[in-house]
């Protein structure tokens, strides 16, 4: 008799730990589904997000013309989404040039970076379906700051790097 009762309330709970684990799908046959801890339905993989993408971040410059993307450690400690975030308040609240400026003065001694002899704080807006088919062409894109990489005098008598003085092919566009 014991034996049925426990196997009863083993039964019980099994079903109840499967229904707590189930319920979250009913959220999405609602208008709009409510999500929270414990039981969520997880929005944020589900969630259409469209196929556009804006996003702040730093580019190098190289002497030929082309870019490079620099990584958001480069800026401060953190995860990358925190990083991004500091990035676009400092665009939004004019920081931009100070941003640029320390970046280019702690990749200048750097030798993985000795290619880039400019720094910029960019806001793109790019199509992800594009992206991952290999256009990484923005749709849109705005310059916030730029700063160039100051070397010392035998990295620029190497060739490694334009003279400061100098505005890569690149920059063009920014006003100066």
């Amino acid at each position: 008799m014991a034996a049925v009762s426990e196997r009863r309330r083993a039964a019980g709970f099994g079903v109840a730990l499967l229904g707590a684990v189930a319920a979250p799908v009913l959220q999405h046959r609602r208008a709009v589904p409510r999500d929270g801890f414990p039981l969520s339905h997880y929005p944020m993989f589900c969630a259409d997000r469209g196929d556009r993408l804006t996003l702040t971040h730093l580019v190098g410059g190289r002497a030929d013309g082309t870019e490079r993307a620099l990584p958001c450690g480069l800026v401060a400690s953190g995860g990358m989404n925190q990083v991004r975030k500091q990035l676009a308040r400092s665009a939004r609240r004019g920081r931009g040039p100070q941003v640029v400026r320390r970046v280019a003065r702690r990749i200048a001694d750097r030798p993985a970076y000795s290619d880039v002899v400019a720094v910029r704080l960019v806001t793109g807006t790019y199509r992800l379906s594009g992206w991952f088919a290999g256009d990484r062409a923005p749709l849109a894109l705005e310059v916030h700051a730029v700063a160039p990489v100051l070397r010392e005098a035998s990295s620029v008598a190497s060739g490694a790097i334009a003279r400061a003085d100098e505005r890569p092919r690149w920059q063009a566009d920014v006003a100066g």
